[in-house]
């Protein structure tokens, strides 16, 4: 028992020596004849395949002839390929070559080379990353690898392997780049491989905006718009198309942010940007082809805008017609009734404007301007009784409103209602006391109702203002002359003279004041001060002239008359009236100077000759008459 455990293949008396040589040389033996068994199978399958003409025997190859497959791991997964086939692999991607399947039966030398590639490491278990069998080769340009099959140098066939990077790859490469053209290069690759994704389109439309090409980065960014909506998408788009000034795409953007936000903020610079880039007209145009595709939470609000785009290209009809769809539309604002009365107005629809103001008016009734509006439009139409109520409501409001109070003015006139005029005038005055138009419209109408102490004092007020103020002077001359006051009337006249003191009816008024009044001396003393600033004056030395004559002054009166021979040499009735007085003084030889000027102005005036006889008789008379030298007079 114990021997048979010890040699489990035999008995221990099969290996004693005598029998052991002999056994021997027959394990010999057999092995030399398995081995030229061998050879003449070898032999026989090569004339097989040598020899043996094509098609014959077609079902059975004991050597091959052709490649049928090529088996490998191809990540983890098997792969066959089959004889002039080609995969594209990625340097990442692992790769082990399991197993060559031809049409034969004995593969012995068979083997799989390469003049491309290193294929020892792909025969190898657990195989090879593609990457590794071309280390220094970044694949920036595709890359073949040819793997042919050989039987004894013979080939049988082949297949190729292009390798060639990924959107993945190239997205690294381009995140790594510090090139920026190179980055975009890397993107557009990545694209070309994987066209639908958007991450990538994103970023290399971001690029190409940084460089300028505007026109590139619209076209991707409208492409991942196009393939679903989203707020950050559309707002790159609108900036693309805003910098390349493409102003109706990018208003078209714009409705399609108000879609997705329905934000007052993008609606006030989507119209901040229509209003800037079109006329008030065309914008106006946008506005309504597009007005229903703008959600209808700002529909109130554009039905606004179009009537005030209206209003601004001064077409009052279409901007009358916006403001009622807007009213109708619900829009809870009181501005509507505000604006769609102003455009009533401009489109002269006075009556529709009115009623507007008035339901305006209701909601707001603390709006003085547009009261004032609402009576100028009654004031317009005829209805004074209703523009003055609503004046005095808003001055009985605020007694200080200016506006109200000048504008209720005219209605007054119209009227005729002068003590209206007057406590109107002097409200105003109470805010504007040195306001010479009131002070002097109000002096007017105290004058007409003959309140001339009230006129009087707003006349002064203006004088005293204004030294050269001519009007309140000639009105104030009026009241003094209604209540005889002589000084203060004087006083007026000779003012206006000095303030105008070439127009003669000034001067003659004076004179005519003192000649009504025989106040002769007066006369004399006012008109020789002219006549000391101005002795040329033709019309003072008259007015002397007549002052001295009347007062008797027969030295004043020649005085005169000489002044008014030396400005008027050729006027003979000074020279005589000059004679006479000389006569009537006793100084005869001025008499006769005086004629004799006459009749060297005119020699046939017979007047003159007879009296200058009388005066040579005269001045004979007087000579005869006086006593020789040194005799003294008797008394």
């Amino acid at each position: 028992m114990s021997s048979r455990r010890s040699y489990p293949y035999g008995s221990a008396g099969s290996f004693h020596r005598g029998g052991g040589e002999k056994e021997k040389k027959q394990r010999t033996s057999r092995r030399i004849l398995i081995i030229v068994l061998c050879c003449v199978i070898f032999a026989l399958g090569a004339a097989f395949v040598f020899f043996i003409p094509r098609g014959g025997f077609s079902s059975f190859r004991f050597f091959p002839t052709k490649l049928v497959a090529l088996h490998f791991q191809h990540n983890g997964q098997e792969l066959l390929l089959v004889p002039d086939s080609q995969i594209i692999v990625n340097p990442r991607d692992s790769l082990q070559l399991v197993d060559i399947k031809t049409d034969g039966w004995l593969t012995l030398g068979t083997k799989v080379v390469s003049s491309d590639v290193d294929v020892k490491p792909i025969c190898k278990k657990p195989g090879v990353t593609i990457q590794d069998l071309f280390p220094q080769e970044s694949f920036e340009q595709p890359k073949l690898a040819e793997l042919r099959v050989l039987l004894w140098n013979r080939p049988v066939g082949k297949v190729t392997l292009l390798v060639q990077l990924d959107y993945k790859d190239w997205l690294h490469k381009a995140n790594t780049s510090p090139d920026i053209e190179k980055r975009i290069s890397y993107l557009e690759k990545a694209l070309q491989d994987n066209g639908s994704n958007v991450l990538l389109k994103t970023q290399l439309a971001g690029l190409y905006f940084d460089i300028k090409r505007y026109q590139d980065a619209a076209r991707l960014y409208k492409e991942i718009d196009q393939s679903g909506k989203s707020r950050n998408i559309s707002e790159k788009l609108l900036l693309v198309y805003q910098v390349m000034n493409k102003t109706d795409e990018a208003l078209q953007v714009y409705i399609d942010l108000l879609k997705l936000t329905e934000e007052e903020q993008t609606f006030r610079e989507f119209l901040t940007y229509l209003k800037k880039k079109k006329t008030a007209d065309l914008a106006e145009i946008f506005l309504e082809k597009y007005e229903r595709e703008i959600p209808h939470s700002f529909r109130s609000q554009v039905l606004v805008e179009i009537a005030q785009l209206a209003g601004e290209g001064k077409d009052w009809q279409r901007a009358a017609s916006a403001w009622q769809r807007a009213e109708k539309a619900g829009v809870m604002d009181s501005n509507v009734q505000y604006n769609l009365a102003v455009t009533l107005l401009r489109n002269g629809k006075t009556d529709e404007a009115a009623a507007e103001f008035e339901k305006y008016l209701r909601k707001n009734p603390n709006d003085a301007k547009t009261r004032v509006l609402l009576a100028e439009i009654c004031e317009k139409q005829g209805n004074h009784a209703q523009a003055r109520e609503i004046y005095e409501s808003i001055v009985q409001q605020d007694p200080h409103n200016n506006e109200a109070l000048i504008s209720l003015v005219p209605i007054l006139e119209k009227m005729n209602d002068k003590n209206g005029q007057i406590v109107n005038y002097e409200k105003l005055l109470q805010r504007e006391p040195n306001n010479r138009k009131y002070l002097f419209n109000v002096s007017m109408l105290y004058i007409d109702q003959k309140r001339y102490d009230k006129a009087q004092i707003h006349l002064q007020a203006i004088a005293s203002m204004d030294p050269k103020d001519v009007e309140s002077r000639k009105q104030l001359l009026v009241i003094y002359e209604k209540l005889r006051n002589d000084k203060a009337e004087i006083e007026v006249r000779q003012e206006l003279a000095k303030l105008d003191p070439k127009n003669p009816a000034n001067l003659d008024s004076v004179y005519k004041f003192y000649e009504d009044r025989k106040d002769y001396k007066g006369m004399q003393t006012y008109f020789q001060g002219i006549a000391a600033k101005d002795p040329d004056s033709g019309s003072v030395h008259k007015y002397l002239l007549q002052a001295a004559t009347k007062l008797g002054d027969k030295k004043s009166a020649i005085h005169e008359l000489e002044q008014l021979i030396r400005l008027q040499p050729k006027e003979k009735k000074y020279y005589r009236l000059a004679a006479y007085l000389y006569e009537e003084t006793g100084n005869y030889p001025e008499a006769s100077k005086k004629l004799e000027a006459i009749l060297k102005l005119d020699f046939k005036d017979q007047k003159a000759k007879e009296d200058y006889e009388r005066i040579k008789v005269e001045q004979l008379k007087a000579k005869k008459a006086q006593p020789p030298a040194g005799t003294k007079k008797q008394s």
